[in-house]
């Protein structure tokens, strides 16, 4: 038993997944052909359009109130300088 570690438990966020790349040239465990994507699973250009679309559609309602909120301040701007009062 002198070769053993006990294994420290996780804490309770924590689910063991490693965040950053750890496979680094140089390294016992590197393996060169680890993380390249395979022919099959990339996106085929219907799908790429698809995915740049949804991305569109998504940002669409926050890019029209931006551009609402920026007509309704020039329009303030504008009554403001011509002489009217709210």
């Amino acid at each position: 038993m002198l070769g053993k570690k006990k294994k420290k438990p996780l804490p309770p966020d924590d689910d063991g997944r490693t965040i950053a790349e750890m496979n680094v040239e140089g390294m016992p465990w590197y393996n060169p052909t680890a993380g390249k994507v395979k022919e099959e699973d990339k996106p085929t250009r219907k799908e790429k359009r698809a995915l740049v679309r949804a991305g569109y559609l998504a940002y669409l309602p926050a890019f029209l109130m931006v551009l609402l909120g920026f007509t309704a301040a020039v329009l303030v701007i504008y009554l403001w300088l011509h002489g009217w009062t709210f």
